[in-house]
C-alpha cells in the first residue's frame, strides 16, 4: 500500500465549495467540469473524492471476484 500524499489544505467557502490544490488536480488529471464521487467514512471523519470511471472499474473487478468465489463455493 502506498503512503498517503499530503497536498496541503483547503477552506470550505460560503457556498460549501472547496478548491483542490493545483498539484493535486494536475497529478490526478482533474479538470474543470469533471465529476467526482464523494464518499464519507464517518468513523474516521474522512472524505474521499473518487473518479467515477475508477470506481466502476473497481466495482467490476470486485463483482468478478465475488462471482468466482461463488462458483468455487458451489463446487464444494
Amino acid at each position: 500500500m502506498q503512503k498517503p500524499i499530503f497536498y496541503g489544505s483547503t477552506t470550505v467557502g460560503e457556498r460549501g465549495q472547496i478548491v483542490l490544490p493545483v498539484k493535486l488536480r494536475n497529478d490526478l488529471k482533474i479538470s474543470k467540469g469533471d465529476k467526482l464521487l464523494v464518499i464519507v467514512d464517518l468513523h474516521a471523519s474522512r472524505i474521499e473524492l473518487v473518479n467515477p470511471t475508477t470506481m466502476n472499474k473497481f466495482l467490476d473487478m470486485m463483482s468478478k471476484n465475488i462471482n468466482q468465489m461463488k462458483t468455487k463455493i458451489k463446487q464444494k
